[in-house]
């Protein structure tokens, strides 16, 4: 068995703020030392970068950004946030819901971290897609299932709607694989770290993004059928007019979704605009 930080020193801490992990919000605090180590190492931020960490909980990763001088903490449970305001004098709390933080509020070039609930992970990752203006970096602990995701190529199982969405506006690597006796509670699935870098412009023109996730959610409605028939099937467009936009995108009508790149769906939602 791997020689963790004591689970019972997290819990005594836990228990002294008053504090016990639910599943509503997706609460697992991170034991193994050796993972905030390798989350740091692997997003390799700049020395004067201004970083961010969404929910550091008691601070097992905080510790080794504390060396940031620009460093805002947002936590949502308010005994944290007392905590991390004596052990992280400098540091900027923010006692909030990171889905309801304005981004741009705390500046340009944000760099961010953060153990991001599961149940919440697709909320954040478009939450961070929303304010990309403001963040350069941001570099996530999120279920392993779900990094893969975000980062999968076309053509593969892994890749869907949030693949598309995501590399839209960034370029996705993946990092360390994370075991589930890492956390307390432990986790039933592996975690994984990854790092989205927002590019300076689209990887595709997008007037429209809403209407972009829109054209995308209905081609990945069915994944098994062709792309056609999941577009059709929602109502939304007839055949005739779809079958128009995909002449005019240069897409054949009897591919599947996942065979699309970012590239081909900004053409049929342009065209289907």
């Amino acid at each position: 068995m791997a020689k963790f930080k004591r689970p019972e020193r997290q819990k005594d801490t836990l228990k002294n703020l008053n504090v016990r992990p639910t599943k509503e919000r997706g609460q697992n605090f991170l034991i193994n030392p050796e993972v905030p180590r390798s989350i740091v190492a692997f997003a390799n931020f700049p020395s004067d970068a201004k970083v961010v960490e969404i929910g550091p909980g008691t601070g097992a990763l905080t510790e080794l950004l504390s060396g940031f001088r620009d460093l805002t903490l947002i936590e949502i449970e308010p005994n944290f946030c007392e905590h991390l305001a004596q052990k992280f004098p400098h540091a900027r709390i923010v006692n909030q819901d990171v889905r309801e933080v304005d981004l741009a509020a705390l500046g340009q070039g944000l760099h961010v971290f953060g153990n991001i609930p599961y149940v919440f992970s697709s909320e954040i990752v478009f939450h961070l897609i929303k304010h990309r203006s403001a963040v350069s970096q941001a570099v996530m602990m999120t279920q392993k299932e779900f990094a893969e995701r975000i980062a999968a190529n076309t053509s593969t199982r892994a890749y869907g709607s949030i693949s598309v969405s995501a590399q839209l506006f960034a370029d996705i690597e993946l990092g360390p694989i994370v075991s589930g006796d890492s956390f307390h509670p432990p986790t039933e699935v592996e975690s994984r770290v990854m790092k989205l870098t927002f590019r300076n412009e689209p990887r595709a023109h997008v007037p429209d993004y809403d209407f972009f996730q829109v054209v995308v959610r209905a081609s990945f409605s069915q994944r098994r059928k062709k792309l056609i028939n999941s577009l059709m099937s929602q109502g939304r467009w007839s055949k005739e007019v779809v079958l128009a936009a995909l002449e005019k995108a240069g897409i054949s009508p009897d591919v599947r979704a996942e065979t699309l790149s970012v590239e081909a769906f900004a053409a049929l939602t342009a065209a289907l605009a």
